[in-house]
């Protein structure tokens, strides 16, 4: 019942949103208040139905409503609450919710703020987005076409030919498949809202500019305009940041970056919509670059769409690890795409001859000229990006599977552009202040580059940096630092309003030198057998078997049960175990990694995890993953990652032996003898035997409940045990029953055998001897052969990491003083 109420709510939430685009039409063309009115209005009333239906589909979520497929697909019964809050943006269907919900609160905030002749026309842009977004919410089938996917929609209607349901119609799961284990994280909780404000905020830029062209007004949008931008920028830059922190501690790939499809998806709007603010404050002091602010505008947004096309149409499934599953939605993504670039680009240039020009052509060293060139190498940045993305897709015009590009594509281009924009950053600052000529500025920036050229020296000499190019990245980086943060403290003292735009690029290049030195020259923690492997490596004198020198160097470090490890010749390592826990992932390994200074600074332990992910393992085919743990410090974090160990091992192991007994049954082998060890121990009380891995304690007899035992029982016994595994620190307690009962004359045994599922033994007391005090105890599956309990980590030391996340909560500063600077001005216009 609820579903169907919240599909007639998205349904009406639809129909209201475009009677309400057709009122803002009218009154965009007639310049009517009344009919501006009712289109808001009917703007509150689809908003509302949204709202009510995000409701519904929450309460849904929260009671384990199985029988609707997103909730199934998305949720479980033991997924905390804080998850079941993220499951609700965790698929394609609610995060198109959430886009919609955040990006019509901020048009109420249009509707408040935005002045005429403007705010018709973009609020009329606004619900344009906002109608192709609720169209892939509805789930409707028009003539066997389908349009868009109900978040309400049931296992029966998603998979109406799976026989569970030819048998049984009504059939409700009993639980749902879960969240993706990586998304089980506070970052990815916080993440997804972030970047749907700054997807949303990036919307209002592009509907002024289209307002600007529609009514031939090129001028005024910009202030309204600006301070959104610059607000969608932070939103976008937090986004990137939050997801970059989360793939640092949960990825394994040792890093907060990989030029992934969905990452790129907020990272290209984010340059995109930069270079549009340079060229609107531009546009703003000095009337020119109108063309630019507007087209960059478009752009910004269009990235924002085509991006999402790209990451939730399923046409880069197979490039990406994140992209969204294809619902079908393929035909209305590229809709929408093609209208918002065709409607943008094309009233872009039937008005290019109207927008105005320059008089006549801006110097070299003037603001005008530094900003715009910055603008374009931003565009142009942003555009590789773009290509590198889209690869895949345009691959196929020439092979049947085209490949993604590899990393080194992207920073072989981005590397050489970014170096010249923090040039440009300084020479952009000094010339945005203040008149200079050549002979005048390269007296100014005398100091800075004195300055610079030392910290680049110091920085090559500690550092050991032996590549030029790495130098003269350096050095534009700390150029970058050095030469606007002199800008900024001049400013400073004038008017400390105004360093939003120093301070940012300041943190940009505090950003370039921070992924230089975590990226570079990262070194791996290794013993010094494998280091001097490692040095042999690098001067060419190691061979494989067929003689040809290997270039790759060790890099995982194995660690035995208590064995402690000089590694670095810094750190003494020890092994000390591992323990299960099914709270937030089931089958999670917190391993213990004991860290112990050699120059007598103070222990401490880190503790990465391994858990299976259930959602794509079974019983005989086991896909692990990990969850690193970082050591943070002020110059360098230490991270480390398990490789693997004994315990993951033996689930392999027992994966395999399932998946070959599947196979024996498939062909109907039954010769093969895969039977488990069986041993019989006898023990005294209080007694423990060491076998294998595990000990083993007889604690002492236990009394029996005799409803538990047979009728005519002569003795009835159990023996308290304890199974103890050192390596996990696990100690198990068993009773196993030993009971002799008489039927017909004649004596028997009763003995059923108590199971430890988790170590696959199985445990029998066969036997009691009251004149010896012992028992006898049979023990199936117990390997009696010591196996040493090992760990195999990886573990590498990321220099002036902390310079990176620094560089980006200062851009965000910068970005964040330039909100309120430029948003003041304009709520003084408004209160005019």
């Amino acid at each position: 019942m609820l579903g169907t109420v919240g599909k007639i709510l998205i349904s009406a939430s639809f129909v209201t949103s475009l009677a309400a685009m057709i009122f803002y039409f009218i009154s965009a063309n007639r310049d009517e208040n009344r009919t501006l009115r009712i289109g808001n209005w009917l703007f509150a009333v689809k908003a509302a139905f949204l709202v009510v239906a995000s409701g519904i589909l929450v309460y849904l979520i929260f009671q384990h409503q199985f029988q609707y497929y997103y909730v199934f697909n998305y949720t479980s019964l033991d997924l905390a609450p804080r998850y079941l809050w993220s499951a609700f943006y965790g698929g394609q269907e609610g995060s198109f919710m959430l886009w919609i919900l955040i990006s019509a609160f901020f048009g109420f905030g249009l509707m408040k703020w935005t002045r005429a002749p403007y705010k018709a026309p973009v609020l009329f842009f606004l619900t344009l987005t906002q109608v192709f977004l609720l169209s892939m919410l509805l789930g409707w089938d028009i003539f066997g076409l389908k349009l868009g996917a109900s978040p309400f929609r049931t296992i029966a209607e998603e998979m109406p030919n799976a026989p569970f349901l030819q048998a049984n119609p009504d059939f409700i799961p009993q639980d749902g498949s879960g969240l993706n284990d990586l998304l089980k994280s506070p970052w990815m909780m916080i993440h997804p809202p972030i970047l749907f404000v700054g997807f949303s905020m990036m919307t209002i830029p592009y509907c002024f500019a289209m307002a600007a062209l529609w009514k031939q007004k090129y001028n005024e949008w910009i202030g309204p305009a600006l301070p959104w931008t610059l607000s969608a920028n932070v939103a976008l830059l937090t986004a990137i940041f939050l997801g970059g922190y989360w793939a640092y501690v949960t990825l394994s790939f040792g890093g907060y970056w990989a030029w992934d499809p969905v990452e790129n998806a907020s990272l290209v709007p984010w340059l995109i919509g930069t270079a549009g603010i340079h060229t609107m404050i531009i546009q703003r002091k000095s009337s020119i670059a109108q063309k630019s602010s507007i087209l960059f505008a478009i752009l910004a947004y269009v990235a924002v769409v085509y991006e999402t096309f790209l990451t939730r149409s399923g046409i880069l499934g197979s490039s990406s690890v994140h992209s969204f599953v294809d619902l079908g939605l393929y035909n209305q993504l590229l809709a929408f795409m093609l209208v918002v670039t065709l409607l943008g680009l094309g009233l872009f240039f039937w008005r290019y001859k109207e927008l105005p020009s320059p008089e006549k052509e801006s110097k070299f060293l003037s603001r005008e000229f530094m900003t715009v060139t910055g603008a374009m190498l931003l565009l142009i940045l942003g555009l590789v990006i773009i290509l590198g993305t889209s690869s895949p897709i345009i691959g196929k015009l020439f092979v049947e599977n085209p490949t993604p590009p590899e990393i080194s594509f992207y920073n072989d281009w981005s590397m050489p552009i970014a170096m010249v924009m923090a040039i440009f950053t300084v020479l952009g600052q000094y010339l945005f202040w203040k008149k200079y000529d050549a002979e005048s500025l390269a007296s100014a920036l005398i100091n800075p580059l004195l300055v610079t050229s030392a910290v680049t020296i110091l920085s090559i000499i500690l550092g050991d940096v032996r590549n030029i190019y790495y130098m003269v990245y350096l050095f534009c980086g700390y150029f970058a630092v050095v030469g606007n943060a002199w800008v900024m403290v001049r400013l400073a003292f004038q008017n400390p309003k105004l360093v939003g735009g120093s301070l940012t690029h300041v943190g940009f290049g505090l950003l370039l030198v921070g992924i230089l030195a975590s990226s570079a020259y990262n070194s791996y923690l290794v013993d010094q057998k494998t280091a001097n492997y490692n040095a042999a490596v690098e001067q060419g004198e190691v061979t494989d078997e067929q003689g040809f020198k290997v270039t790759q160097k060790e890099e995982m470090l194995l660690l035995n049960l208590n064995e402690p490890v000089l590694v670095d010749n810094r750190y003494m390592l020890t092994y000390e175990g591992y323990e299960l826990d099914n709270s937030v992932r089931r089958g999670q390994q917190t391993y213990r990694i004991k860290f112990e200074p050699v120059d007598g600074g103070k222990p401490f332990y880190m503790n990465p995890e391994v858990y299976p992910m259930l959602t794509t393992s079974t019983a005989e085919n086991i896909q692990w993953s990990v969850d690193p743990d970082v050591r943070t410090g002020l110059l360098s974090d230490i991270y480390l990652y398990v490789g693997g160990s004994s315990y993951v091992q033996e689930q392999n192991d027992r994966a395999a032996e399932n998946r070959s007994m599947m196979q024996n049954v498939a062909a109907q082998d039954t010769t093969a003898d895969d039977s488990p060890e069986v041993q019989k121990i006898k023990f005294n009380p209080g007694q423990t035997v060491d076998v294998g891995k595990f000990k083993i304690r007889f604690v002492d007899y236990a009394r029996t409940d005799t409803s538990e035992l047979p009728p005519n029982t002569s003795i009835g016994v159990r023996a308290q045990v304890e199974l103890i595994h050192p390596a996990s620190s696990r100690v198990i307690t068993l009773e196993p029953l030993f009971a002799v009962y008489s039927q017909d004359g004649q004596s028997y045994i009763y003995s059923p055998p108590a199971r430890i599922p988790d170590f696959d033994l199985e445990f029998q007391f066969t036997e009691i001897n009251p004149q010896e005090n012992n028992i006898e105890l049979t023990i199936t599956g117990l390997e009696e052969e010591y196996e040493p309990e090992w760990v195999l980590i990886v573990a590498d030391e990321k220099p002036f990491i902390s310079v990176v996340w620094a560089g980006t909560f200062i851009l965000m500063a910068g970005f964040s003083i330039s909100i309120f600077r430029h948003w003041g001005r304009e709520r003084k216009k408004n209160a005019e």
